[in-house]
């Protein structure tokens, strides 16, 4: 195995980052060092480079869904997960994490426009990074734990081996009382570290076991500490790695001759798979207009068999009450939303039952206050994400159900 250099790239100010490097058996070799990318660049010459995705750009959730063939898994998990997320599931990177025992897989999600500026940062420091992974899943934790590594003004919290999110060191105390659910024996410990140069927040709303350790160094130190636990390589899809395409050039450069005799010989039998082809894709119609008249045998004319079928389904759920689930939410919850101070809607979505708000508020304990108001209206709500943008406002998501949901 060998020596890695991990590097942390400063979300805020993408010419600044810190690295530290890791011996053969993963120990960390010295103390975090801060510069440019550049400068880091330097001495990953020989090197494994495992670089840190920020956590807050990071959703971590998991997905139950049938195979073992990963590229198909790949490919099925955005449309698997596209109800948890407001945005376009075409905007968003998802990679995927080891099968776990209950046949579930864990997926960590990034926005492909962060992937891109990321990528990017190293690209033009002429880093060839080799693993890129949430820095939320290099904190080091023991199990039945929860444990917080405090970042100068963010909390990097791991609550599970796949699980965690980052949030303000301000709203630690609140965020995690309200999301962290009472096991059997009570809450979980709550371990947290704070490294040189951060300080603890208050925590006097968390209510729960906490262990505070000060530890000398940066959090990239502790991060280091916990490389080699579960983790998530974000360098899947669209982003794995290209340049074993490279290495394999080489020894296929004295049989280019060949190669294009092959994609000469291609081109020669292309005429053939076309009339195969096209006589599939008419009887693949022909199949398809016969199973949707079976399906809908009322259906006299058949110009276009999905787009009648899409319709047909919607007049399904419109006759199966879907759209009265959306009226009585919106009306249960409308008064509540329109009676609180400093809140405002950004945006909402309506699937199986749950209605999504995107909303920003002036605190995370008005957030916190809203979500009670709408359970005393006998509503289900959970807090699907929370981040303090400029201004110290909270730009979070709600989702709302029926409280038999």
């Amino acid at each position: 195995m060998r020596s890695t250099l991990l590097i942390q790239v400063d979300r805020n100010h993408a010419d600044s980052c810190r690295w530290v490097m890791l011996d053969t058996e993963g120990r960390p070799a010295g103390t975090a060092r801060s510069g440019t990318p550049a400068q880091a660049a330097t001495e990953a010459a020989g090197l494994r480079v495992v670089a840190l995705a920020p956590g807050i750009d990071c959703v971590l959730t998991q997905v139950s869904i049938p195979g073992r063939n990963r590229q198909k898994l790949l490919r099925a998990v955005p449309y698997a997960l596209e109800e948890q997320f407001s945005e376009d599931v075409e905007d968003l990177h998802f990679a995927l994490g080891p099968a776990q025992a209950g046949g579930e897989y864990p997926v960590a999600v990034v926005a492909i426009q962060r992937m891109n500026a990321l990528l990017e940062v190293f690209m033009k420091a002429g880093l060839e990074v080799h693993q890129l992974v949430p820095d939320l899943l290099t904190i080091p934790c023991p199990e039945d734990s929860v444990c917080v590594l405090i970042d100068g003004d963010v909390a990097l919290v791991r609550s599970a081996p796949y699980t965690g999110f980052a949030v303000d060191t301000e709203n630690l105390g609140l965020l995690l009382a309200s999301q962290l659910a009472p096991g059997e024996g009570g809450m979980r410990p709550v371990h947290i570290t704070v490294p040189t140069g951060s300080s603890l927040p208050d925590l006097e709303a968390l209510g729960a076991s906490v262990e505070v350790e000060h530890t000398n160094g940066s959090a990239l130190d502790v991060l280091a500490r916990g490389l080699s636990s579960p983790s998530i390589d974000l360098l899947q899809g669209a982003y794995s790695r290209s340049r074993e395409w490279g290495k394999l050039w080489q020894p296929w450069r004295a049989t280019a001759a060949l190669l294009l005799a092959g994609v000469v010989l291609a081109h020669a039998v292309k005429g053939i798979d076309y009339v195969r082809l096209k006589q599939q894709q008419t009887e693949l119609k022909s199949r398809i207009e016969t199973v949707f008249k079976e399906t809908f045998p009322a259906t006299r004319k058949v110009v276009d068999p999905r787009v009648q079928m899409q319709q047909q389904l919607k007049q399904l759920q419109r006759q199966s009450g879907g759209g009265m689930q959306f009226m009585t939410l919106l009306a249960r919850s409308g008064d509540v939303l329109r009676s609180a101070s400093d809140v405002d809607i950004t945006g909402a979505s309506f699937r199986a039952g749950r209605l999504d708000l995107d909303l920003t508020v002036a605190s995370l304990q008005i957030l916190d206050e809203l979500k009670q108001t709408l359970a005393s209206r006998g509503l289900a709500v959970e807090i699907q994400s929370a981040t303090t943008e400029s201004g110290k406002r909270v730009k979070s998501r709600l989702r709302i159900q029926g409280s038999g949901a």
